[in-house]
């Protein structure tokens, strides 16, 4: 009868080596959020080195990284996802009250974009000093 440690895939060294390399120097964020949006990214490319990617839940299409995501619509609604393509990700963000991804205790939010926020034009004039003169 085979043991489990003959079912269990072996991490190549230099896997292990870059996940643990991301942890070390996520210590160094100071802001939560990007820690933490590291540490999903590292540990889903380890599991896409180790088993592959998986499939988008809205559209189907290949997704590197399999990181379960959460859509929260205004309404109190809410859907699961096991993974998102960048494009469906998008598209959900740009309705949804919130979009969490989380895994373990890493948790990331996204809100929608302020897509069309009016800016004043003087904002958008150069500052003075700005520019060189041409010599």
């Amino acid at each position: 009868m085979l043991d489990d440690s003959q079912f269990r895939k072996k991490v190549p060294e230099r896997f292990l080596q870059e996940y643990l390399e991301v942890l070390a120097s996520a210590q160094n964020y100071q802001v939560a959020t990007l820690r933490n949006w590291d540490l999903l990214r590292s540990y889903a490319e380890l599991q896409y080195k180790l088993n592959g990617g998986g499939r988008c839940g809205l559209c189907r299409s290949h997704v590197r990284h399999v990181i379960p995501a959460r859509v929260e619509q205004g309404d109190g609604s809410a859907r699961e996802f096991t993974c998102l393509c960048t494009r469906c990700f998008e598209g959900e963000r740009a309705t949804a009250e919130r979009i969490i991804m989380q895994m373990g205790e890493a948790r990331v939010e996204y809100r929608p974009r302020d897509y069309g926020k009016k800016v004043p034009l003087k904002e958008l004039q150069p500052k003075k000093g700005a520019f060189r003169a041409k010599v």
